[in-house]
């Protein structure tokens, strides 16, 4: 009886750190972001003539009317930032201030609500969107929402890194 105890005492010791070294050896700990619209295309919105071709990429039309160069990420936001929106890219700024993610927000026009709709897919209740420097968009948010801007301070830390 005493042998068998022993027998299971030493497996179950060594089955976990030989499980450990494995994964620690072979595995890969390792988070994507994946783009958006690679596959599948997006819906349309009435009214959005343009063509959509797979995978999507915003047009460079559109990339060069940002004013952000050198960005590695931008955050469009359509609306002004204000009440708990304004606090929510607060934290965001603080947390990313010496990275090269930008801010831009788009005041409400019959410009900026074509974008909103037939470049950058948006739907309610998302009014944010995170592209990367090629025009891939990597992320829909809601501004207001806590839990939204926890997953986009999460996917952009994974982002980041990955650049």
């Amino acid at each position: 009886m005493v042998r068998k105890k022993t027998i299971f005492l030493f497996l179950a010791l060594i089955l976990p750190t030989c499980i450990f070294l494995f994964l620690k050896f072979f595995g890969k700990n390792e988070f994507t972001v994946d783009p958006y619209y690679v596959d599948v295309a997006p819906e349309r919105v009435d009214g959005c003539t343009a063509v959509v071709d797979l995978p999507y990429s915003i047009p460079d039309s559109i990339m060069a009317q940002l004013p952000e160069k050198n960005a590695e990420l931008i955050l469009l936001k359509f609306g002004e930032f204000d009440g708990e929106s304004a606090n929510q890219i607060r934290r965001l700024k603080e947390e990313f201030s010496n990275d090269p993610l930008a801010f831009l927000s788009l005041p409400v026009t019959p410009k900026s609500d074509y974008w909103k709709n037939c470049v950058f897919f948006l739907k309610e209740p998302f009014d944010a969107v995170m592209i990367d420097r090629r025009g891939v968009i990597r992320g829909q948010y809601s501004s207001a929402e806590r839990e939204e801007m926890d997953r986009l301070i999460t996917e952009v830390s994974i982002l980041l890194k990955k650049y």
